[in-house]
Parts: structure tokens; C-alpha cells; sequence
């Protein structure tokens, strides 16, 4: 039975992102996942692949933002099909910034920014540990 575990940054009642990670990774260190973006009106889904301590890295990231609430968190991942950044304001906004590119070839790519509340942040990073296994 194949382990999944969803990563939601924002509200799946409005604009959000979701990373589906297929826990495990193959021989190489890469585990796969299905990316979908809902905002502003816009939605899609394509596949992507993560490479082990990318999603750790990011939640380590988000840890340091919801302990200071200002700052920024990113995830640039070495296959960039979703890219994101979190920019906290220091008063509990956080700015969600982003594209997503299904195929690199063909340059078409969407960006997109939400807002989100600091009170996501921790669920966010907790949800990434789980599912990158080099997490602590």
C-alpha cells in the first residue's frame, strides 16, 4: 500500500497549494508528487518529484518564519514544476508567492500570490516533515 501525504499552504476553501507526496523515493532520492494550485479563479494539477531534505529544508524554513512571524521561507526545488516563497510581515500576514510550470520546454508557467494567516504555519511545517523522511 503506497504512503501519501498532503502538504495544504492555505485554505482548500479558497486559494491554496497542494503537494501530495508519495512517501519512499526511489534509488536515486526523489520521491513524486501531485502539485495543484487554486487561485484567483485558476486551478490545475500536474505531477512533480521532490529530492530527499527539499521539503525538511522548506519546513525548517517555516519554523524559523512562525517563530519570528517576519521573514521569508522558500522552497526551490531542484525540478522546479512549484516553486514558493512565504514572506511574513511580522504582524501575522503571510504572503504565499509562487509558480508552477508543468513542462520546462514549453516556457508556460503560472504565478500566483495569496495571503494566508501565521496560525497555518505550524500544520504547514509539520506536514512537510512527515513527508520528507530526512525530517527530524
Amino acid at each position: 500500500m503506497t504512503q501519501r501525504e498532503e502538504i495544504v499552504i492555505g485554505n482548500k476553501g479558497a486559494d491554496y497549494v497542494s503537494l501530495v507526496v508519495v512517501k519512499g523515493r526511489d534509488i536515486e532520492g526523489w520521491s513524486g508528487a501531485t502539485i495543484e494550485v487554486h487561485c484567483d479563479g485558476w486551478a490545475g494539477s500536474m505531477k512533480g518529484c521532490f529530492q530527499a531534505g527539499e521539503l525538511a529544508g522548506f519546513a525548517e524554513e517555516i519554523r524559523g518564519l512562525h517563530r519570528k512571524l517576519s521573514g521569508i521561507a522558500r522552497l526551490k526545488p531542484l525540478e522546479p514544476n512549484v516553486t514558493l516563497t512565504l514572506t511574513g510581515d511580522g504582524k501575522g500576514h503571510i504572503t504565499v508567492e509562487g509558480f508552477a510550470q508543468n513542462n520546462f520546454a514549453s516556457g508556460t508557467e503560472l504565478t500566483f500570490r495569496f495571503m494566508i494567516d501565521q496560525t497555518y504555519l505550524k500544520g504547514i511545517a509539520d506536514s512537510l516533515s512527515r513527508a520528507d523522511p530526512v525530517a527530524t
